[in-house]
């Protein structure tokens, strides 16, 4: 710790302490007892921190991975406070991150779902929420399977935003399955295999057949005719891109 005596003033540039996180600042510039700057041993720089907030070790680290332990809130003009122009950023970052590493969640199709490494940075992720704001509507939900079918990583390259009607296309739901492919039910009563599909909320039956593989094909062909008129009906909204995606879904018997 290094105390420099000016007359009145005492310059306290030098001065080392510890966070409550653990980490290591220095006072790197002092002005005054309301305004100073510190560098955090990681390098980070932060200007105008009160030096009371400093000794107490009330020093936040804006690179600390203090969101489930993974995402960090950087250092840029983003904020995360409520009823700012950010609060939509913020809340999509918080939902994307707690459904990858909420250790207090079981949702088993986000089993090896990562954000990458870029997104894990509040600033990152908001940023790319402000270039792609003229394809946001207010209830869209962020999607990461549309554009690359089974994918595991939230990224700038890999996600959209699509209204919840499109969202829903694509939810898997395996523990409600059971043994038999997507869209296919045993009817014990005839001893054959039915087939249907879920479509604008109503299940619509598409015919029994001899085998699960003959009724996963009615199901298949259903599906994909469905996902396009879908398509269809919000093309002009969404983007060209989760457009073609759409058009090119192809639903396979592991789904």
């Amino acid at each position: 710790m290094v105390n420099k005596q000016h007359g009145s003033f005492v310059d306290r540039t030098g001065e080392k302490h510890i966070t409550n996180e653990g980490y290591e600042v220095e006072i790197i510039e002092y002005f005054n007892f309301y305004n100073c700057t510190i560098r955090f041993n990681n390098g980070c720089t932060v200007e105008n921190i009160c030096i009371g907030n400093v000794e107490r070790g009330n020093i936040k680290n804006p690179y600390h991975p203090s969101v489930y332990e993974a995402g960090f809130l950087g250092i840029g003009k983003f904020k995360s406070k409520i009823n700012t122009v950010n609060t939509n950023y913020y809340s999509y970052w918080i939902s994307m991150l707690s459904r990858c590493y909420n250790k207090r969640l079981t949702l088993p199709t986000y089993k090896d779902v990562n954000v990458c490494k870029e997104w894990k940075c509040f600033q990152n992720f908001a940023k790319w929420f402000e270039d792609n704001w003229k394809t946001y509507m207010q209830g869209w939900q962020l999607d990461k399977d549309i554009l690359q079918k089974g994918n595991k990583i939230y990224s700038p390259e890999t996600c959209c935003f699509v209204p919840v009607e499109i969202n829903s296309l694509f939810i898997k739901a395996d523990k409600s399955r059971g043994e038999y492919p997507i869209g296919v039910n045993f009817n014990k009563r005839n001893k054959n295999f039915t087939a249907q599909i879920n479509k604008y909320s109503n299940k619509i039956h598409l015919g029994s057949f001899s085998t699960p593989e003959e009724a996963f094909e009615a199901y298949k062909t259903a599906k994909e005719e469905y996902i396009k008129e879908v398509a269809d009906k919000w093309r002009g909204q969404i983007t060209e891109q989760v457009y073609h995606a759409m058009y090119n879904y192809k639903v396979e018997i592991i789904d």
